[in-house]
């Protein structure tokens, strides 16, 4: 989290603001927002429901890139945004007020919500597997009477039993696979999920779920297409695989995955499985620490991309933490890739 830097007005603060936000399927919404309005409030007065989930800023699910015209979030305030993602454009459309006219680009299609609208529901615990000393991957089973699906790159909200707590979980699981989802959740020494998966969860339980959620999607194109993961970051690199397979003709995909010692690895074998029936798929594996497994790289996921991975029509996707995504996205950018082809989801750990 940081905390939000203002910029002085410099337009009259009574004048409504027009706001164009761009769709990746090329699709524009236009609307007035008031000077005080938030364009996500503003967004949905005019009738157009956007991709959010907090809406206090603390999530970052609402983030869009300012292309044009002049826009700031409160200052002084916690923001899920650093400070060079703000600088470099980056907005919380539930925070943010437009000082002129202004536009803005969206990660994710026009039709998303439309497509999979986010819904409340229960699922039963159908399998809890240690992957690794500190991954838990969850699997739940979701009655065929909900009317749920998803696209590939998005996640659920979990409530942890008996609290009034809820974490957010990439689904790993594909599209095709929307009654029976999976998530690889990180088990941190302490902490309520953490706690609750360690001790407490068991095999027919039911959890309650609100999803999907988020505009991290894959967008299905015979493209290059480059997955950067870390830890369990994985997860919706493995759904987004399961959709990439499908798209004829199936793209070259290079997958980029690091954990940070020989314990925390895992899904070796699920990889190498996919890589036998995903012609085009690549995958290297790499450890911070790498001591007993000398057949593994040592550094991060970003120390094995090399300048010739990047083509001209190249898209990559990065999920994990904060600084990885950081230091990827000015790496894709020194090689030439479009800000608006380098998709990004970061973690965003919780207080407990």
């Amino acid at each position: 989290m940081t905390i939000v830097e203002g910029t002085e007005m410099t337009v009259p603060p009574t004048e409504p603001r027009h706001i164009a936000l761009r769709f990746t399927d090329g699709q524009v919404r236009e609307f007035d927002a008031d000077p005080e309005e938030a364009i996500l409030t503003a967004a949905k007065r005019a009738g157009h429901t956007l991709v959010s989930q907090c809406t206090v800023g603390t999530c970052g699910t609402c983030v869009g890139t300012l292309i044009d015209g002049a826009a700031e979030m409160p200052a002084g305030q916690l923001s899920a945004l650093s400070k060079d993602e703000v600088s470099a454009g980056q907005r919380l459309l539930c925070q943010t007020r437009a000082l002129r006219d202004s536009s803005f680009d969206l990660e994710y299609p026009s039709t998303l919500l439309e497509a999979h609208p986010p819904v409340a529901f229960r699922a039963k615990i159908s399998r809890l597997s240690w992957v690794a000393d500190t991954v838990v991957e969850l699997e739940l089973k979701v009655p065929k009477t909900i009317k749920f699906g998803f696209a590939a790159g998005q996640y659920c909200r979990i409530q942890v039993p008996g609290t009034e707590e809820w974490r957010s979980y990439s689904i790993a699981s594909g599209e095709h696979e929307r009654f029976r989802l999976t998530f690889l959740i990180r088990i941190l020494p302490s902490g309520v999920m953490s706690d609750f998966l360690r001790d407490g969860a068991r095999t027919g339980q039911v959890l309650d779920l609100e999803g999907p959620l988020g505009g991290f999607v894959l967008e299905p194109a015979p493209r290059p297409t480059i997955l950067m993961a870390g830890g369990t970051g994985l997860a919706p690199m493995l759904s987004m695989l399961d959709r990439l397979r499908t798209v004829q003709p199936t793209p070259p995909i290079l997958l980029l995955f690091g954990c940070n010692r020989p314990a925390e690895l895992f899904h070796e074998d699920e990889l190498a499985a996919r890589v036998s029936f995903i012609p085009t798929l690549e995958v290297r594996t790499v450890l911070m620490d790498n001591e007993g497994r000398d057949d593994l790289p040592a550094g991060t996921p970003l120390s094995v991309l090399h300048p010739g991975d990047v083509l001209p029509d190249t898209v990559a996707y990065l999920c994990g933490p904060p600084p990885m995504i950081r230091a990827a996205e000015e790496r894709f950018g020194e090689l030439g890739l479009p800000a608006h082809d380098i998709r990004a989801e970061q973690f965003v750990p919780s207080e407990n």
